[in-house]
């Protein structure tokens, strides 16, 4: 469904997305699904029964000859349609439904929530082992203050559309710009040694030369380096970036970005 059916009906309580639309449908493009059917959720859809929604969109629309859903499964008006009504309701229209156990790492349930929190905690390699992949942000190069660049280490200023980000601190990642990715090691947070200004995501690219203004990129997150901090000097800060690119580096030799970032071509 887009959009996501909580900003219908209870905005307040709509969670934040780990992946944008486009990037939702460029990776199961990447997996091998051939057609997903996107279904606009609007209030009109939203009071549609659920024998209403079986009969009408799943058997006259779809005709469905076999559908995988979870266990927890509810939906239609108020979700109050049950995997039991379903088979129910299947068993008469003629088609198969196969239901999906959980998956479950080291005893803990994968889900989105689980995924959205370990991100949001800035536990970005563990969400990686939930995700199966680097969790990402994509978005557009903009023009920062250029500060980076004064200080020997030129950034990538990140726009991001993408609404689960990470917590402020320092991060080993890939840039990834069309094909290509660029390891890098990337700031979140409001720069607090120059007096603090609004959230930013500024991405030095090892061995990058070239202009990225304008262009959509995809950002991978690996693991978090370091919480932010406030250096009393722009010298100690410097002194402390150098140690940060060292310790990225070291973090991404053991990542094959081929094997983890999981691309649609």
């Amino acid at each position: 469904f887009e959009p996501h059916p909580l900003k219908i009906l209870a905005p307040e309580r709509a969670p934040r997305l780990i992946l944008t639309h486009k990037d939702k449908l460029r990776l199961l493009q990447a997996f091998g699904v051939d057609v997903a059917i996107v279904q606009t959720f609007d209030p009109t859809f939203a009071n549609v029964e659920a024998e209403e929604f079986v009969r009408r969109y799943l058997v006259d629309v779809l005709k469905v000859h076999k559908l995988w859903v979870g266990r927890d499964l509810r939906f239609g008006k108020g979700r109050k349609g049950r995997v039991e009504d379903l088979i129910h309701w299947s068993t008469e229209a003629g088609f198969e439904v196969g239901i999906v156990d959980p998956i479950e790492l080291g005893g803990v349930r994968v889900s989105s929530s689980q995924v959205r929190t370990l991100i949001e905690r800035g536990q970005v390699d563990e969400a990686r082992r939930f995700l199966g992949r680097c969790h990402f942000v994509s978005g557009r190069v903009v023009l920062g203050h250029r500060r980076g660049r004064q200080l020997g280490f030129p950034t990538a200023n990140i726009l991001s559309r993408t609404e689960v980000v990470p917590p402020a601190g320092i991060y080993a990642t890939f840039l990834q710009v069309g094909e290509r990715q660029w390891p890098s090691v990337t700031s979140i947070g409001v720069n607090p040694t120059f007096g603090d200004g609004p959230l930013t995501i500024e991405s030095y690219i090892f061995d990058f030369q070239g202009d990225l203004y304008g262009q959509a990129v995809r950002l991978y997150f690996v693991k978090r380096i370091r919480e932010e901090k406030k250096f009393a000097s722009p010298e100690l800060l410097i002194e402390q970036m150098r140690k940060d690119v060292s310790t990225a580096q070291s973090i991404l030799r053991e990542v094959d970005p081929a094997g983890s970032l999981r691309e649609a071509k």
